[in-house]
Parts: structure tokens; C-alpha cells; sequence
């Protein structure tokens, strides 16, 4: 029967072995200090809120104050600012009336302040003839005049154009949903391609006859109903910035 070996000597002393693991704890201790320490230096710290910035400004879409929009095209949007405060509106009515002393039409035009915008009401025929979409003799002047107000500003603005409830007689226009729509669009046309304003600030719709001001019971009241609308809306439009993460 052979000797039984001897177990194999440890060739360090055991406290060695816990020295070590404390050597190299305290090395990971100092790598996580050092990466904190880098993580919260000024560039970091300025990358890191711009990233926050970006994330705040995707996510912060139709907040229950409706204070911030977001609309996307080709990886851009355009950041909105908040509403016109109230106390901005009867100021800006005033600008308004005062403007419009100056135009050929002032004693036939309405403005007024609802639902936190300013409205600019003209009768049709001012604008138009019956039944048509083209600017009549001295439409041009009436919209000029109001230039010097909407083209200092930065709120968005909406053509609205309303009819009576008499169908159109013209083969262009088949109801006056597209009669209406068309006069708006004419409005539009004129002040961004003649007035050089900003296109993304103007938009056009058509109600035809179903948004009257008072019932169409009489040639009065019809008359009283075909009219355009220009409604400077609370939101102000702010410049396009750029979402890419680079």
C-alpha cells in the first residue's frame, strides 16, 4: 500500500487572499467614483439636458392645458408657444379697429373678440361677385389694409367663408361647400402670394351654408350669411427646430 500524499502546501498565507479581495474591491469602488465624477461634468451635464429637452419637447404633446404642441414632418417640428393671454386679445381688437379706419370698407366690417381669438368679419360682396370665387374691383384694397396688423404678428390665422342657402348657379362650383372653400382660398392666395406673408401661418376652410349667423328667411338675412371670416387664432407660431439625436 503506497503513503498517502501529503496535501499541497498553500504557497501564500491566507491573509494574503483577503488582502487581495480587499485591494480589488477598493479598485472597483474607485472606478464607479471616477465614472460618476465624469458623468457630471459640465459637458455631460450640458448633453444630458439637451437630451431631456428633446425627450421633454416629443412627450409633452396635448397636455391637458393644451400648451404645447408638436407637429412632425421629415424628422422636424414645430414647437408652439403658449396661448395669447386674455389681456392680449381687447389690445389686439383695438390694433385692429384702428387699422381698419383706413380701408374703403371699414363701416362694413365687424371685429370683434370670441372664444380667446380675434374675429374679422366682411361681407361676400365686398370681396366677390355672386356666385364666384374671383376678387372683385377693390377687394384687394380692403385686405391690404389689414397687413400692417397680421404681418407684425405671429399668431396663426384662419380663412373662414360661409354662403346662404341658395344653390350655386355656376357649373364651376357644384354646392357651395366648394364655393365657399374657394373664397377662403382665394383670401389665402392673396395675402401669402401678393403680401409675402408666411404660408405656414394661413389656413382656409369652407362651412357653405351651415354655419349661418341668423336664419335664411329673408334676402336681408341671406346677405347677413355670405360673409369671410379672418380669425387671428390664439397660438402663436414659434421657429422649427430640429429633432435629430446627432
Amino acid at each position: 500500500m503506497g503513503k498517502r500524499k501529503k496535501p499541497e502546501e498553500i504557497s501564500a498565507p491566507l491573509w494574503f487572499v483577503s488582502y487581495a479581495d480587499l485591494v480589488t474591491n477598493m479598485l472597483c469602488f474607485f472606478v464607479m467614483l471616477f465614472a460618476f465624477s465624469s458623468l457630471d461634468s459640465p459637458k455631460k451635464r450640458q448633453e444630458s439636458e439637451s437630451r431631456d429637452e428633446k425627450f421633454h419637447a416629443v412627450f409633452s404633446i396635448n397636455t391637458a392645458q393644451g400648451s404645447s404642441q408638436w407637429l412632425t414632418h421629415g424628422g422636424k417640428g414645430i414647437l408652439l408657444t403658449p396661448s395669447t393671454r386674455k389681456s392680449e386679445i381687447p389690445h389686439l381688437v383695438k390694433k385692429v379697429k384702428n387699422q381698419l379706419r383706413k380701408s374703403p370698407a371699414a363701416d362694413r366690417m365687424l371685429v370683434m373678440a370670441a372664444d380667446q381669438m380675434v374675429k374679422i368679419e366682411i361681407p361676400a360682396n365686398v370681396l366677390f361677385e355672386s356666385g364666384s370665387a374671383e376678387m372683385r374691383r377693390g377687394a384687394e384694397e380692403v385686405l391690404t389694409s389689414l397687413v400692417p396688423v397680421l404681418g407684425t404678428i405671429d399668431n396663426y390665422i384662419r380663412i373662414d367663408g360661409h354662403t346662404d342657402d341658395q344653390p350655386t348657379r355656376s357649373g364651376t362650383y357644384p354646392s357651395n361647400w366648394e364655393l365657399s372653400t374657394a373664397r377662403a382660398c382665394s383670401v389665402v392666395r392673396f395675402f401669402v402670394d401678393k403680401m409675402q406673408q408666411d404660408p405656414e401661418r394661413f389656413s382656409a376652410q369652407g362651412y357653405g351654408e351651415f354655419r349661418p349667423k341668423v336664419a335664411n328667411t329673408s334676402e336681408e338675412n341671406r346677405e347677413t350669411n355670405r360673409r369671410v371670416e379672418i380669425i387671428v387664432l390664439s397660438t402663436k407660431k414659434k421657429v422649427v427646430r430640429d429633432f435629430s439625436w446627432e
